[in-house]
C-alpha cells in the first residue's frame, strides 16, 4: 500500500491527513483503493479506512479522497459550532 499525507484546508483551519493507496491489476486495467488512516500510519494504533475503490487512475482517487476528507471536516466543525450554540443557549436559560 501506497502512504502519503496531505494538507486539507477548510476555511480558516488546516487538517493533516494520511491516506493509503492500494493498486491491484483486474486483467489489462488498473483498480484503484483509496483509505484514509486514523493517525500517522506508523504509529501501532492507527487503522486504516475504505473511502471508496475501483478507481481506473491514481489521481482520481486522490481527488475523490481529499474531496472526502473536505466534507467530513465541514461536516465536523459544523456539528462543533452547533453544539456549541445550543451550549450557550442552555446556560443562558
Amino acid at each position: 500500500m501506497i502512504k502519503f499525507k496531505r494538507h486539507i484546508k477548510v476555511d480558516d483551519q488546516v487538517f493533516e491527513t494520511w491516506f493509503g493507496m492500494d493498486i491491484k491489476k483486474k486483467g489489462s486495467r488498473p483498480n484503484v483503493s483509496i483509505f484514509y488512516y486514523t493517525d500517522d500510519p506508523n504509529e501501532e494504533l492507527s487503522v486504516h479506512q475504505l473511502i471508496k475503490g475501483n478507481f481506473t487512475s491514481k489521481d482520481e482517487a486522490v481527488k475523490y479522497g481529499t474531496r472526502f476528507m473536505r466534507r467530513m471536516y465541514q461536516d465536523m466543525i459544523k456539528r462543533e459550532t452547533s453544539s456549541s450554540e445550543e451550549n450557550e443557549e442552555e446556560t443562558t436559560l
